[in-house]
């Protein structure tokens, strides 16, 4: 996966990157409407070779570490969603409001799944596991 990064501060062998992050909206804001600000992403990575500070460079992060973020943050919600939906449907089998109610634990469940991938986040981000490396200046 490739984006675009700018380099903020250089401190030795360590450079801090900005990264704009991609909206939803296909970062095109004047079409949008709904005016939101996505602030940059800031992150330390290692460097080699010639770089200033205020040069726009390539960013590429690794693809199955990427892969592994969108699992995460998709796949983890959906095997909830479903798990929960099953788990109701079998045990209120002979009630007649079971589908109303499966429905509305599965939307509980998306908040119970947000709370952890919040927790994963925190956690992936202490660890640092989105290695960033660093290409060609533009």
């Amino acid at each position: 996966m490739n984006q675009v990064g700018k380099i903020e501060k250089i401190e030795g062998s360590r450079a801090t990157v900005s990264v704009k992050r991609v909206s939803a909206c296909g970062d095109n804001c004047k079409s949008c409407g709904s005016a939101c600000n996505q602030p940059s992403v800031i992150f330390e990575t290692d460097i080699e070779g010639e770089y200033e500070e205020g040069d726009y460079v390539e960013i590429t992060t690794e693809s199955d570490v990427v892969f592994k973020q969108i699992f995460m943050l998709y796949g983890i919600p959906f095997l909830i969603m479903m798990g929960t939906i099953g788990v109701v449907q079998l045990a209120l089998s002979g009630n007649p409001n079971k589908d109303i109610i499966s429905a509305v634990a599965s939307v509980a469940s998306l908040a119970v799944s947000f709370f952890i991938l919040k927790a994963y986040d925190k956690t992936e981000m202490k660890k640092n596991t989105l290695k960033f490396t660093l290409g060609r200046k533009l």
